[in-house]
């Protein structure tokens, strides 16, 4: 049976003081914020697995950077689900980041049109980087394409390239992709792909400045190659994928984390078997090469000096 997905929780009011939803208040936030953090549903319901001791040191790494949090709405709608109601243990995570200081916000897609219109002057200007967007993160099987396979009006202006300068074509895009969304589909990290694509084009927004979590590798493939695609001299600021792994590591090296049982709490919840990352050992010369280790080895390379260093 297929599942109905809802765009808002059954219980949003357990989570609404906590979180900002309004497009006035997000675009601030978004130009004030050191980085921007993009969260992918896997690694999201992973981390809101974790110990209080563990989940504090996580959330005082954003805070220290900076960090919004940003839930997209169609994550929001994955992390619902068919039961259209957040768990307590995501209430409980929202939380913890508010009672931190570390602002939340759920991030409907078209919103990307307000941040960009904060600069760019015209509709067709703005309307020009989604319909670039979408070129670049679609593929041949996705909801993306399916959606615009029936609908010949969007089709035509995202994909034909003409010049539209209608004001509501973000909100007409993204509003009949997430009505088309399936079960075990992608568009949670397509459309995170199309927003980082967009947002990467704006003036003044600095490498590193966006940034996207995910434990799910062919996510990070789709986010990484679609900012590839883009000729060099065409690409905008370039973005951080974390996945966990990065993620402590980067918190031991910024002395963080105190001890090798948070190091291996952290790299195994949510998890089970071996943790396989991408990068490199002293010995290893191909930066793609796959490393499998248990979360205690993990930690323990970690910890030993120029030992390994995690690409993903």
């Amino acid at each position: 049976m297929a599942i109905a997905y809802s765009e808002t929780p059954d219980n949003f009011d357990d989570i609404k003081s906590y979180v900002k939803s309004d497009v006035k208040d997000i675009k601030s936030l978004f130009f004030r914020s050191g980085r921007v953090v993009f969260y992918d549903a896997c690694s999201f319901q992973r981390h809101s697995r974790l110990q209080e001791q563990e989940r504090n040191i996580l959330i005082r790494y954003f805070k220290e950077h900076g960090s919004l949090i940003c839930i997209t709405r169609c994550v929001l709608m994955e992390l619902i689900s068919d039961h259209h109601r957040l768990t307590e243990e995501y209430i409980q995570f929202i939380r913890c980041f508010h009672s931190e200081g570390v602002n939340v916000v759920v991030f409907d897609e078209e919103y990307t049109y307000g941040i960009l219109s904060e600069c760019f002057s015209t509709n067709e200007t703005v309307n020009g980087y989604l319909q670039w967007a979408v070129k670049t993160v679609k593929s041949t099987v996705s909801t993306i394409e399916e959606t615009l396979k029936k609908d010949k009006t969007l089709f035509s202006e995202v994909i034909q390239s003409e010049k539209v300068k209608q004001p509501d074509l973000y909100y007409r895009f993204f509003h009949t992709v997430r009505e088309n969304k399936q079960h075990d589909d992608n568009l949670g990290e397509e459309l995170i792909a199309v927003c980082i694509h967009i947002l990467s084009h704006l003036p003044g927004v600095p490498d590193g400045k966006l940034c996207v979590v995910t434990d799910d590798k062919g996510a990070a493939g789709k986010i990484d190659s679609s900012m590839r695609k883009t000729h060099p001299c065409n690409r905008g600021s370039r973005i951080i994928l974390y996945s966990t792994p990065k993620l402590v590591q980067n918190m031991f090296r910024e002395k963080l984390i105190e001890s090798e049982e948070e190091m291996v709490n952290l790299l195994s919840c949510g998890t089970s078997g071996n943790i396989v990352v991408m990068g490199t050992t002293a010995y290893d010369l191909d930066v793609d090469h796959k490393i499998s280790l248990t979360g205690r080895e993990l930690a323990q390379k970690i910890i030993e000096p120029n030992s390994i260093h995690i690409v993903f």
